[in-house]
């Protein structure tokens, strides 16, 4: 908080540079005359008294735009300059009240001395801050609910391309997991408690998109996690996130330039081995046969390479760039009067990728305009427009393709046949050559653009003579486009033919195809609010009655020709076996509805109450459960305002204890599924591009119609019922601050199929209905440091969170979903449960135990202990979980049920995945638990800020390339040299007088990986990274006032620097999604300005 002040107190002063930069007044300390005439000053009466000082930080430090008001008169005062120097006319009796923000007001009675010096004293009380709440705003010290906030200034001290990835480890119980930074790809995972996607709501319209927002125009965040998030009833059942942008500040017209240019590096560089490790490593794979132990290489041929004879392929580096630059610029006009206040930005953002070529590359613009008017003495509007564009260029193959070939590669294949470009070699396997897949003028590219217009008017009324009465009315439009080209060419791979001295071409991608695919989407909203906000003897009531109406629609199609002739465009392509066609689930239409409520109480800020409701309709549903009540209520009690505390405690600046209890709906599943008829055309089961399935009759295609499932007249909301208690603490003046809160979360209705067994003659399934329900609990806990000393300043906040999730009630196969939580910036802890689960019955009591999942959390995994290592033929040879084919090296496994055997009934819970039902390497890694500490300092014009965050209580197990190596007949990663292997490659390894060098891994490869599901498979994804670093420094205003500038900043900033982590070989925040081949998290280094003119 102190941060954010002294950035408002920067503001503050270059605000007031231009005004004042002319009245010629010398630095306070300083002796000098003063000229009032200079000052611009006028006596107009002769009893006043003309008083002039200076005003001061506790460090001594002038402060420039302090507030120097002669109290009662209204229209007389002066405003301190840029050595913080104020005159003002007086009598003496007058009060002086000199304010500054984030400074204690003071008030200075005028005597006979007409020379003053005034220090003001940093408030580092926060009590009156102000945070962004649903339909509104509120003091943050009368919020009654868990609502945690961040600002401009917290939130960009993290650069990022994705706004998400800037709020990681700062905000209590939002949990981002970034999964991979590819140019133009936005697919966290980004929830709050581990409930789910939040609904997004910028400046008070729900919206996506959050990703593609220009951070530099994002004034503050706010996040709702509990009752709070009641008055948004349908779709905010996982928590609401309130975005608000920038305005202008009145009476300071600026021009800000915010920039950065640096460059990335992958996080993490997983290589191939070269020829002599490949090699090597199937050489181990024949010597563990136990029939005929051979190498399949023999040294001859391992020799050629060490002895430079032949040169091994460095595919890794043929594709792969070392980094790839980056840029951001930021450029905003703001300012205002006291009838209008307006801010105007423009932003453009670059990103390069790491594959060679810059085939791979996003741009962005965004433009916002935000106007804020008083018309007349009541009437109020606003208007705001923003929109945004963005192109993505990439590769025809998806990135994961391209590091599937990079990883299989042999080493021993050439890049192009014969080493002569541009005959690209065939592989020996059926794989693609990588570096071929990387030449879009080879084989072809894939573009998308996205152009997003959002806009929204609003209009408030001030009703005369009844204090407090306002009505207000909003319309909001918005619509985005998407447009994506798909271009793969038939291009040839080679084989040299030394014989001949000729090149055999393989053709590859054939036929040449152009796809175009476009999506639009258009939605309105539309609000009619009155509102009441009054006091009355320490009473203090508000209320807000609002009306809503939301219309949503979207379409799509997309067209398809192969080509003769390779020329991009789809009237150049062949009208044989062209393609049209619209994708079903891409059509939608719906429409919502809603009556809102809420209603405040306060007694003198000590008892404090709120009370919201949202009576939400939803076309989604049958007429009779189309409407849903959703109520809210909070309760709090500021303990520090009772005498008991104030006289006995005064340290304790400000104690709270609040409870809050919520219901709300969610409609995000719902589908139309009480309507009942066919789907037409059929695409259920189809293939190649899932066009419709249907039979030929007389030579004419016909589709086929599709059976929907049985209709369900009773389907509707799902309810989400949540309680929390908090506890804020501030005390010693904002010296130590801490937040503590205990939640429940209980959802019901949630949709799932009955078990019920139907004969294939019923024509149809059984639908979806409101069955299953689960539990979710937690705790989080925020702490807070705030100090300076001298010109010393430092802030200290950290945040933990961890999120589990039990079962209550599941009606499905016994694999089913599951949901995850989380703990972030302070500390919290969530778990759910299912309360009760339909199961077909059990065969046996290890059965019953296993898949059982009512009233279990439901994130355990499955899997076999791990016992330790074979290390010695004595110890294979004296134990009884060896075989025949066990070797040095080998694995133990837990003989979980103390039988003797090794089997399926030994697996026992090990591990922790959001998704248990499915196959090892699919399961996910999100954290239960995220945690983040943030540091900050600064002295006289140095500043710092660092960011560490990390994860526990995460696993992870990858497939394929990472943990198989040489699979496919392909090539292994390095990380794979690390293994037990005899002393003497040539020596039989079932010798016993057979010497071994220990490893990480097995000795054979794929011939000895552990079981899938096991500890020796399962890695503990724990991880502590520096997030984020920057060290900046501000030139003193006094060097830059000469040329115009009010103020100057540099930094360097770094992103992800470096990780602590037990994971081998990838970043451990990587996820198994596509078996581990996604594109690397990035670490950047970047070098910026902010500028003020």
């Amino acid at each position: 908080m102190r941060e954010r002040k002294l950035v408002e107190r920067a503001v503050r002063i270059s605000g007031m540079f231009v005004l004042l930069s002319g009245m010629g007044l010398q630095p306070c300390l300083a002796s000098h005359s003063y000229n009032a005439a200079s000052a611009g000053v006028v006596q107009v009466e002769q009893q006043k008294q003309k008083i002039t000082g200076c005003v001061l930080d506790v460090t001594g430090s002038p402060l420039p735009g302090a507030s120097v008001l002669v109290k009662g008169a209204p229209g007389r005062g002066a405003i301190t300059d840029m050595d913080g120097n104020f005159s003002v006319e007086a009598e003496q009796g007058e009060q002086l009240e000199i304010s500054f923000i984030g400074m204690e007001t003071q008030v200075v009675t005028v005597s006979a001395k007409t020379r003053l010096q005034i220090t003001l004293k940093e408030d580092s009380k926060t009590l009156d801050e102000v945070v962004v709440v649903g339909y509104g705003t509120q003091k943050k010290v009368n919020l009654t609910g868990a609502v945690s906030a961040i600002t401009s200034e917290g939130l960009i001290a993290t650069k990022n391309q994705n706004a998400q990835n800037m709020l990681t480890g700062k905000v209590p119980g939002v949990r981002v997991i970034q999964k991979t930074s590819e140019p133009g790809e936005f697919n966290n995972q980004f929830d709050i408690r581990g409930f789910g996607t939040p609904l997004i709501v910028v400046d008070g319209v729900p919206r996506g998109d959050m990703q593609r927002m220009d951070p530099n125009e994002i004034e503050s965040i706010s996040v709702l996690k509990d009752a709070s998030a009641a008055i948004y009833g349908v779709r905010a059942a996982n928590g609401v996130v309130l975005i608000t942008t920038k305005r202008g500040e009145k009476n300071k017209t600026k021009i800000d330039y915010n920039m950065y240019y640096g460059f990335q590096k992958p996080s993490e560089i997983l290589k191939p081995v070269d020829a002599v490790g490949r090699m090597t490593l199937f050489n181990d794979v024949q010597m563990r046969d136990l029939v005929n132990p051979s190498r399949k290489y023999p040294q001859e041929a391992i020799d050629e390479f060490l002895t430079g004879k032949r040169v091994s392929t460095d595919w890794y580096d043929a594709v792969m760039a070392n980094s790839a630059p980056q840029q951001s610029h930021n450029v905003s006009i703001s300012g205002g009067s006291d009838k209008m206040d307006y801010y105007v930005s423009f932003a453009y953002m670059d990103q390069g990728g790491f594959f060679k070529g810059d085939a791979l590359d996003y741009n962005r613009y965004n433009v916002r305009s935000n106007l804020n008017a008083q018309l007349t003495k009541n009437l109020r509007v606003s208007v705001k427009l923003s929109g945004m564009i963005d192109d993505r260029e990439g590769n025809s193959k998806d990135s994961w393709e391209i590091f599937k070939n990079l990883w299989r590669s042999a080493p021993d294949d050439p890049l192009y046949a014969n080493n002569t470009a541009p005959y690209y070699q065939k592989p020996q396997s059926s794989d693609d050559n990588p570096l071929a897949l990387i030449d879009t003028d080879l084989t072809g590219f894939k573009k998308r653009g996205n152009k997003l217009f959002q806009s929204s008017f609003e209009g408030e009324y001030t009703i005369p003579k009844v204090q407090g009465l306002k009505v207000r009315g909003m319309f909001s439009y918005d619509t985005k486009e998407n447009d994506e080209t798909t271009w793969n060419k038939e291009y040839n791979l080679y084989t040299y033919n030394a014989a001949a001295d000729s090149y055999v071409a393989a053709s590859r991608l054939g036929p040449t195809q152009l796809r175009r695919t476009h999506n639009s989407s258009w939605s309105t909203l539309w609000q009619a609010a009155i509102s009441y906000d009054n006091t009355f003897s320490g009473h203090h009531v508000s209320g807000l009655m609002l009306y809503e109406e939301a219309h949503n629609v979207g379409d799509n199609l997309w067209a398809q020709r192969n080509f003769s002739i390779p020329l991009p465009y789809l009237f150049a392509g062949d009208s044989k076996e062209q393609v049209g066609m619209a994708n079903a689930n891409g059509l939608s239409e719906s429409a919502s509805k809603g009556l809102i409520g809420k209603f405040n109480y306060d007694y003198k800020g000590r008892y404090l109450a709120e009370f919201s409701f949202r009576y939400d309709g939803s076309s989604k549903f049958p007429s009779d459960n189309r409407w849903g009540f959703f109520p809210g209520a909070s309760i709090g009690w500021r303990m520090s305002e009772e005498s008991f505390i104030k006289d006995n405690l005064k340290f304790v600046s400000n104690l709270k204890l609040r409870a809050s209890y919520g219901k709300m709906g969610d409609d995000g599943a719902a589908d139309y599924q009480f309507l009942s008829g066919y789907d037409y055309p059929n695409t259920s089961g189809g293939s190649n591009n899932n066009y419709p399935t249907g039979y030929v009759f007389g030579g004419a295609y016909t589709n086929a119609l599709g059976f929907r499932a049985v209709a369900n007249p009773n389907i509707t909301w799902y309810t989400v019922k949540t309680l929390n208690i908090g506890l804020d603490a501030d005390l010693w003046d904002g010296l130590l601050g801490l937040t503590f809160e205990v939640f429940q979360r209980d959802r019901d209705g949630l949709l799932a199929n009955r078990l019920v067994s139907l004969p294939g003659t019923f024509g149809s399934t059984m639908p979806q209905e409101n069955l299953n329900s689960d539990r979710t609990k937690g705790i989080e806990l925020e702490l807070r440091h705030n100090n300076s000393i001298g010109d010393f300043r430092y802030n200290v906040s950290g945040q933990v969170s961890l999120t589990r999730g039990m079962r209550r009630y599941y009606e499905t196969d016994p694999a089913g979903n599951s949901y995850d939580y989380s703990v972030s910036g302070n500390i919290a802890i969530t778990r759910s449960m299912w309360r009760y689960k339909e199961r077909t019955p059990s065969g046996n009591s290890y059965d019953n135990w296993r898949n059982n999942l009512t009233n279990r959390y439901n994130d355990i995994w499955f899997g076999y202990g791990a016992a330790g290592r074979f290390t010695s033929y004595e110890q294979i040879a004296n134990s009884i979980y060896s075989g025949n084919a066990t070797l040095p090296g080998d694995y133990i496994y837990e003989d979980w049920n103390q039988d003797g055997v090794i089997d399926g009934s030994d697996m026992h819970p090990i591990a922790t995945t959001t998704n248990p039902g499915s196959s090892w390497q699919d399961k996910r890694n999100y954290p239960l638990m995220n945690f983040g500490l943030t540091l900050g300092a600064s002295w006289k014009g140095f500043d710092l800020n660092l960011l560490f965050q990390g994860s526990a209580m995460s696993y992870v197990a990858y497939g394929e390339q990472l943990s198989m190596p040489l699979a496919f007949d392909g090539n292994a990663l390095d990380m794979f040299l690390d293994r037990w292997h005899p002393v003497d490659p040539d020596q039989h390894p079932f010798d016993p007088s057979c010497e071994w060098i220990p490893g990480y891994y097995s000795f054979g490869g794929a011939k000895a990986m552990p079981k899938d599901d096991s500890e020796f498979m399962i890695q503990k994804g724990d991880y502590l990274r520096l997030k984020s670093a920057e060290i900046g420094y501000t030139f003193p205003k006094q060097w830059l006032s000469s040329v115009g500038v009010k103020n100057l900043r540099v930094y360097f900033n770094a992103y992800n620097l470096f990780t602590i982590t037990g994971v081998r070989g990838v970043d451990p925040e990587k996820p198994t999604d596509l078996y581990g081949y996604m594109y690397p998290l990035n670490k950047t280094f970047n070098f910026g300005a902010n500028i003020t003119f």
